[in-house]
């Protein structure tokens, strides 16, 4: 009996120690990140991404370019090698944004096809060049190559939806500034998990105290039994 309520109050009292690790903690960072914005209120047709802004999460709006889109190698995904998806999103001013679409497994592009209408995207936005090193766009058979736009969006969302199922690119819980929050649900459990401990340590004191009076009373009878 002692053996099973010590095991049990040690429980109790862990598990109350970890719910009180948690009474104050910081907010997740999808849980306080803002609402998407458009794509050029963070970022214009010449501006560059701030990394105060790097991973936010933007819409934009516009077609495909078809013809421009890259299988781009030397990703990996839980260890195995994949290739990104790169595809130009051409925007309603004719300057584009590149767009990682999702991942394919390497060599295979049966998902990879864009779909040909207009489509309205969420994604986050990202620094730097997703294609390799000495790419370039490739201009259209009439006119100037279209001007691209710093940095690279990851999408998370679009609508219509791409009618083949390409998984999105996995991306890190955005981070976060926001203090640390009281959260009155971790601390009542402290409360219940400590007096549960409690309880059982009055029970288990209780029934020993019991167990000992009866002892006691026991002993009396047994010697009168046998005088």
């Amino acid at each position: 009996m002692a053996i099973s309520a010590f095991i049990v109050i040690v429980a109790c009292v862990l598990l109350g120690h970890w719910q009180l690790s948690r009474v104050y903690r910081p907010v997740d960072g999808y849980s306080a990140e803002p609402a998407a914005v458009p794509l050029d209120t963070l970022v214009g047709a010449d501006g560059a991404v701030s990394p105060t802004e790097v991973a936010r999460q933007v819409t934009a709006a516009g077609h495909y370019a078809i013809e421009a889109q890259r299988i781009v190698p030397g990703h990996s995904l839980s260890g195995q090698p994949v290739s990104w998806v790169v595809t130009p999103l051409v925007l309603p001013d004719h300057t584009e944004v590149l767009v990682v679409r999702g991942w394919i497994d390497a060599g295979g592009q049966a998902l990879a096809a864009p779909v040909a209408y207009p489509v309205a995207i969420t994604g986050r936005i990202e620094q730097g060049s997703v294609l390799p090193p000495g790419s370039t766009r490739t201009a259209p058979a009439t006119g100037a190559p279209p001007h691209l736009r710093s940095g690279y969006l990851v999408r998370t969302a679009q609508v219509p939806p791409d009618p083949l199922s390409l998984q999105p690119v996995p991306e890190p819980a955005p981070r976060s500034n926001a203090p640390a929050e009281f959260h009155l649900q971790n601390a009542i459990y402290v409360v219940q998990w400590f007096l549960l401990a409690a309880i059982v340590l009055v029970i288990w004191w209780r029934l020993r105290r019991a167990m000992q009076q009866a002892a006691r009373a026991d002993g009396p009878r047994q010697l009168e039994s046998v005088g």
